[in-house]
């Protein structure tokens, strides 16, 4: 028996679920030709809202639709690794070739030009159904590199070619992204923003996974779990995991789940989670940040930024920086008009229950 839950980055997990309305707007794209919306789409989540694994089975897809698909990952340089994986054999400027001929020899060079970028996307889109190309973590793009990209694809669109461009990344990121300079055609792709998932539908999903491996799982038990995930993909998969791995322990001797697996699995994957994700978040911050955040944590809900302030002995123009470090970082977001609350699942429980701990850090 294998563990059908998958709770590394961007690995496929045992169900896609939550995401229907996307890959509905992007098969019709690739369907309906040239110019459909879905083929220009912008994807924006927190970080673990499924972001890599719905662009990993946008592009499965696109393949089994016959499309060629080149993913790749932003970064300083991310041009050169889409330049290699459109033209992995291009040849380098001033290759030189020698010639045999009747009536003379010698060495002759040959100066090749290098491909443009919308030559290479070109002849991809010809050479097979179409192209897609998916960028990852776009917040980390440098912004001429992104223009290059936008300008090439936008050109081969009003050519006719058949080509779809998918790029995704942390809201705040997308958000600077699209307002960028000479970035107007990447604002009207369509926007899909990922939330968290339906709890009945995590339940079916999970009660799917382990009944496919041979566990009985109770409703009431499948409902406990569910809840615990808070409709995180990310969580979803990390208690999935930890419960199916405790269960596993007895399954020759009895294959039902027990309240004991849950107990441990959930525990196990929060510990899990509060490692892999709430510590990154708060990870750099300066000591004002993460005040800001404990005080917001005295909160049921939306904190109000003047009741911050107040807290905190300070202005509420004097915050405004923090406050907008820690939306960038998607730590917290903006929910009103003065009011701001987290952006991460079970954040709030994190900083209450280790505020003491993590004081004497800060």
């Amino acid at each position: 028996m294998r563990n059908p839950f998958k709770p590394t980055a961007g690995a496929e997990p045992p169900i896609l679920i939550g995401r229907d309305d996307v890959v509905l707007a992007f098969e019709e794209g690739l369907d309906n030709g040239c110019g459909a919306p879905g083929r220009l789409m912008r994807i924006s989540g927190p970080r673990g809202s499924g972001k890599t694994v719905l662009l990993n089975d946008l592009g499965d897809r696109a393949r089994d639709a016959g499309w060629k698909v080149v993913d790749v990952s932003a970064g300083s340089d991310f041009l050169s690794d889409l330049f290699h994986e459109l033209a992995p054999q291009r040849e380098l400027s001033g290759a030189k070739v020698s010639l045999n001929l009747p009536f003379a020899s010698g060495e002759v060079s040959l100066v090749q030009d290098e491909p443009s970028l919308r030559d290479l996307i070109r002849k991809a889109s010809e050479s097979s159904a179409g192209l897609l190309v998916t960028v990852d973590e776009v917040q980390d793009a440098e912004l001429g590199q992104m223009q290059t990209v936008a300008h090439a694809v936008q050109h081969l669109i009003r050519e006719g070619k058949d080509v779809a461009f998918v790029f995704a990344g942390l809201p705040m990121g997308v958000a600077d992204l699209i307002n960028g300079k000479a970035m107007t055609f990447l604002r009207r792709a369509l926007s899909e923003e990922l939330g968290a998932i339906n709890i009945q539908e995590v339940s079916l999903s999970l009660g799917d996974s382990f009944r496919g491996t041979g566990m009985d799982v109770s409703k009431d038990m499948l409902s406990e779990l569910a809840e615990a995930t808070g409709g995180y993909p990310y969580l979803i998969q990390l208690v999935g995991y930890y419960v199916w791995q405790r269960a596993r322990i007895h399954h020759d001797d009895n294959p039902v789940v027990t309240s004991q697996d849950v107990s441990e699995g959930v525990s196990i994957a929060m510990s899990r989670f509060h490692e892999a994700v709430h510590e990154p978040a708060i990870s750099g911050l300066s000591s004002t940040a993460v005040d800001y955040l404990l005080a917001m944590a005295r909160d049921p809900g939306p904190s109000s930024a003047k009741d911050l302030a107040a807290r905190l002995g300070r202005s509420t123009k004097s915050l405004s920086s923090v406050r907008r470090q820690l939306i960038q970082r998607q730590v917290i977001e903006p929910v009103r008009r003065g009011y701001v609350d987290f952006a991460i699942p079970f954040m709030r429980k994190y900083l209450v229950e280790n505020e003491e701990e993590i004081r004497e850090r800060f």
